[in-house]
């Protein structure tokens, strides 16, 4: 396949240039009417929940004119007084990205992300992240591409806490949390339509309503398509996204939010290239690589907040996720059916103290999943269709949690801050194979986790956090299994189908993490969101190869130790009216203090995949009301390809282009991203002998992307 040249989005960018020429010569003095209106105004616009204001990917703000005390530290929100690690990706980020791939797009923008799977620690068979929608546990397993599987255009802002979090976060989220909040009805009408044109082929439509019904329901809706090309063979994707939310206000006193999302997602991965097909042509993809995956996602949810007195506030939330999904994937070769069902409850009470401002919030966290997986024969192998052969496999895997927290929040001093909570978990797992017994199986985990946090105020402006907390992480269904087939009846035969045998003595892993920040903003206008982090991991679970006896090629044991650290920074400095400049900096280091797996030992080696620096920079000009043009630097360091660190990838540097533009009816957007064409490998993996044998997706070249929005 050749590189398709960008025809489809210079032509809309050229009648979107015309377009613009008369849309912003007619609202220019409305837009700069519009930008007079005063932050009181903008205020009482605002609704209760959102009376803190968005903390930015470019830094956080500190100022004397919040909410009172108790407030500002308000469990499951993250604020600048929050003892947390932590960025809000606000609306007009969003609006300026217009992410598709939010890995790519959105998330190098943001301190902490690491290389495969998880937020600080890469390792893309661990579940160190934790997942969550208005504040409510979405899924039993977690992943930062988690936003790729929600309605991108019912985002509000997303809220990503680095490290353990607070005591809402479960113990697993020792990397972090994704919490994406939708949007809640607007108090004004609303009605929006948008499209958008890509140079590697396809498109984007959506269309947005929202408007009070009465003076206590009002309503949002988006509904919106994606018919994605790709540049790579293989690469295609279509989604369907829709959702609407229904707020009511039963009193004065408390409000029921009710909504409903769908997505339809049909992707195909063009999967991995060795370092030779590479170089010989990036775009191709190989048989037996590629795979494809058609999911359906359906989720309903439940928010009703009361408030008692002044003092006393309820929360009850849940929300029920349907998965319906069929893979054909790389490494098997088989067709997996699934329908899982992940609901979510919470029940949280939080009351207040007149002595020291305290506040004690408690409440209970629980988790249910069932999942129901079918296993074929693949008859269609070369070809994108599912026809299915044989029955290879019949499992029904649950999973319960069951998480009781407290936590509890005083005030001494005027400027001090102290918070302490406490959080059981009680996890379960349930295998039951209805084709064979070896299969079958329970465990069940218990720990208590405790947290402490503490934020000074220096004065109205600058302020230092730290933050203490434990964690633990239960081995999840595939990794309690292994292969989930029966034991090779030779070494040689299980090097072969490379088995891993069934371990149900498994034990969690075991974490502390020790954070310590400060931020806030000098008269000059530079923000600043600096944190520093320390985890220690015990009994970690690792891949370790089989002797030249043993009836398996590799297993999962509690073999190893580790430790990690790294700064995470976010400043932000209006130089003039007319130009903004952020920064985004991470410093990570992962390393193993003891790992031995066959004849190797890794032990004292850095974490493969974990580059020591990440720099992201942006510059945004405006040169007129409504416009934003700005201009993004990627910047990771050289990182090792292997575990054995013979082999090490240097990626050049990536640059981007956005320009917007916003009026009161017409909106705009352009973006050339990979400005320079800088051809690149978006991750290189390597044997231990420094064999480079996986090229990653590839690269994205020089591509346009134009969009236009028109509010009614």
């Amino acid at each position: 396949m050749k590189i398709r040249k960008p025809h489809l989005a210079i032509a809309v960018a050229a009648c979107l240039t015309h377009g613009m020429a008369e849309a912003v010569q007619s609202e220019q003095e409305e837009e700069r009417a519009a930008e007079t209106t005063t932050a009181t105004e903008a205020t009482a616009q605002e609704t209760p929940e959102q009376v803190m204001p968005i903390v930015t990917t470019t830094a956080s703000q500190v100022s004397a004119e919040m909410a009172e005390v108790p407030y500002r530290t308000e469990l499951g929100k993250l604020t600048p007084y929050t003892p947390l690690a932590g960025t809000v990706v606000g609306p007009e980020e969003l609006e300026t990205v217009r992410f598709i791939d939010s890995f790519h797009d959105l998330l190098p923008r943001v301190p902490g992300v690491s290389m495969s799977r998880n937020l600080r620690f890469t390792d893309g068979a661990k579940n160190y992240t934790e997942n969550r929608i208005d504040g409510m546990r979405a899924r039993n397993t977690g992943t930062y591409t988690f936003i790729d599987q929600m309605n991108a255009g019912d985002i509000e802002r997303i809220e990503i806490i680095r490290g353990p979090g607070s005591v809402l976060s479960g113990s697993n989220a020792i990397g972090g949390t994704i919490n994406v909040i939708t949007r809640d009805p607007p108090r004004q009408p609303e009605y929006q339509v948008s499209t958008e044109a890509f140079s590697d082929g396809g498109y984007r439509a959506g269309v947005t309503a929202g408007a009070p019904v009465t003076d206590g329901i009002g309503y949002f809706l988006n509904a919106n398509y994606l018919d994605h090309d790709g540049w790579r063979e293989h690469s295609a994707e279509t989604k369907e996204s829709f959702s609407t939310k229904w707020q009511f206000r039963p009193d004065a006193a408390s409000v029921v939010k009710v909504r409903l999302e769908y997505i339809h997602d049909d992707y195909q991965d063009p999967g991995k290239l060795t370092e030779a097909e590479f170089d010989q042509d990036w775009q191709q993809a190989q048989p037996g690589s590629f795979f494809r995956t058609d999911i359906q996602y359906v989720t309903p949810s439940l928010h009703y907040r009361r408030l008692f007195g002044e003092m006393g506030e309820l929360n009850l939330y849940a929300q029920r996720r349907l998965t319906d999904s069929t893979a054909k994937t790389s490494v098997t070769g088989s067709i997996n059916d699934n329908k899982a069902t992940e609901d979510n409850l919470q029940v949280m009470y939080r009351q207040l103290f007149e002595t020291g401002q305290g506040a004690v919030t408690g409440g209970v966290d629980l988790m249910e999943t069932d999942s129901h997986t079918w296993n074929y024969q693949n008859l269609s192998q070369g070809s994108f269709q599912f026809i299915r052969g044989t029955m290879t496999g019949n499992s029904i895997a649950q999973e319960s949690h069951r998480s009781p927290f407290l936590q509890y929040e005083v005030s001494p001093l005027k400027r001090l801050r102290l918070t302490a909570g406490v959080r059981w978990d009680n996890i379960e797992y349930q295998i039951d194979d209805q084709l064979r017994d070896y299969r079958d199986g329970s465990k069940e985990y218990s720990r208590q986790v405790e947290k402490f946090g503490a934020v000074y105020e220096f004065n109205d402006h600058h302020l230092i956090w730290l933050n203490v907390a434990e964690g633990f992480m239960g081995p999840g269904v595939s990794t309690l299994i292994g292969s989930g087939t029966p034991t090779p009846a030779t070494h040689a035969a299980a090097e072969s189908q490379r088995y891993v045998p069934t371990n149900m003595n498994l034990e969690p892993e075991d974490s502390i993490t020790r954070e310590l920040g400060v931020r806030g903003s000098f008269a000059s206008g530079l923000q600043y969101d600096i944190g520093y982090y320390e985890t220690d991991f015990r009994n970690l679970i690792v891949s370790e190869l089989c002797g030249a006896e043993a009836l398996c090629y590799s297993r999962y044991v509690n073999a190893a130790s580790a430790h990690a650290s790294g700064f995470e920074t976010a400043l932000a400095y209006p130089v003039t009216s007319y130009l903004d400049i952020g920064l985004s900096h991470t410093y990570a280091n992962y390393q193993y203090d003891d790992y031995v797996s066959g004849s190797n030992d890794y032990s004292g080696h850095r974490r493969y995949y974990t580059p020591r620096n990440h720099f992201n920079v942006r510059a945004m000009v405006k040169p007129a009301a409504g416009w934003r043009v700005e201009l993004e630097m990627d910047h990771i360091d050289s990182y090792y390809t292997n575990q054995a660190l013979t082999d090490s990838y240097d990626r050049p540097d990536l640059y981007h282009l956005r320009a917007n533009y916003t009026g009161k009816q017409w909106a705009f957007s352009l973006q050339a991203l990979n400005l320079f064409n800088t051809k690149y490998a978006e991750r290189v993996g390597s044997t231990d002998a420094g064999v480079r044998n996986s090229y990653t997706a590839g690269y994205t070249p020089l591509t346009l992307r134009a969009g236009v929005t028109y509010n009614f």
